[in-house]
């Protein structure tokens, strides 16, 4: 039987490192093959703690970063574009839709993980890059399929407070699985400590063993029926 297929698809380097590590691992070590798609370089991030070489930019660094941290994942597939950092919003929605299809038509994942409409944060590249993926997956599938495929949300604990939030975005989704991801803590943190250059903003948060253990996820379609229960993986065979 072919592999199964997981599809990531973030805005920024550093995205796949505060979002569902485990998960990504499991599937690795679960014989899934794994692909992350992230929309910038995160030129535009914290640059404090990047050690730049003459003429190098800090969009570079940051894709040095991810790259690293996607060999912690095993991650088989990486492409990163290059739109600017901070601007997915003002891209046409039809061209990022259109450029997700592309890849999702080419890798034919079994499952595809996002942002949910709230971003996490609230970013608007988040939930730029959120919605061009759920258009993108409903187009997808309505084309004929032999298997069926899933869209989930990352999300967090239900009362959550974020931090630093932007905008006016809905609140995050709540959880429908929720996944134990503690053995993979250290491959967390070892993720998180390839983004050298964005320490400020992951560093507190190493504080918080819900965050480092648990991923969260909405599935978004197919929808849940109302009372199903909660889902301990979203790595369905």
């Amino acid at each position: 039987m072919a592999p199964r297929r997981l599809l990531a698809v973030w805005a920024h380097p550093d995205d796949e490192a505060f979002g569902p590590v485990g998960t990504m691992r499991l599937a690795h070590d679960q014989g899934w093959q794994t692909a992350i798609l992230t929309a910038t370089q995160g030129d535009a991030g914290q640059s404090a703690k990047a050690d730049l070489s003459p003429g190098q930019t800090l969009g570079e660094v940051r894709e040095a970063e991810l790259r690293a941290a996607c060999a912690v994942l095993g991650v088989d597939h990486l492409q990163v574009w290059r739109y600017p950092d901070g601007g997915l919003q003002d891209i046409p929605q039809d061209e990022l839709r259109s450029r997700v299809l592309d890849v999702m038509l080419d890798w034919q994942p079994h499952v595809v993980i996002t942002f949910g409409l709230d971003g996490i944060t609230g970013h608007p590249d988040h939930i730029a890059i959120s919605a061009a993926t759920r258009h993108a997956f409903a187009q997808l599938q309505s084309e004929p399929a032999i298997q069926l495929r899933r869209l989930y949300y990352v999300t967090v604990r239900p009362g959550r407070q974020i931090e630093n939030r932007m905008g006016a975005a809905p609140p995050p989704a709540a959880p429908t699985s929720v996944v134990d991801v503690s053995r993979y803590e250290a491959v967390k943190r070892g993720a998180l400590a390839c983004h050298a250059s964005q320490k400020d903003e992951w560093e507190p948060l190493l504080a918080d063993h819900d965050w480092l253990t648990v991923d969260r996820f909405f599935r978004a379609l197919p929808p849940t029926e109302p009372g199903t229960p909660i889902e301990m993986t979203i790595l369905h065979e």
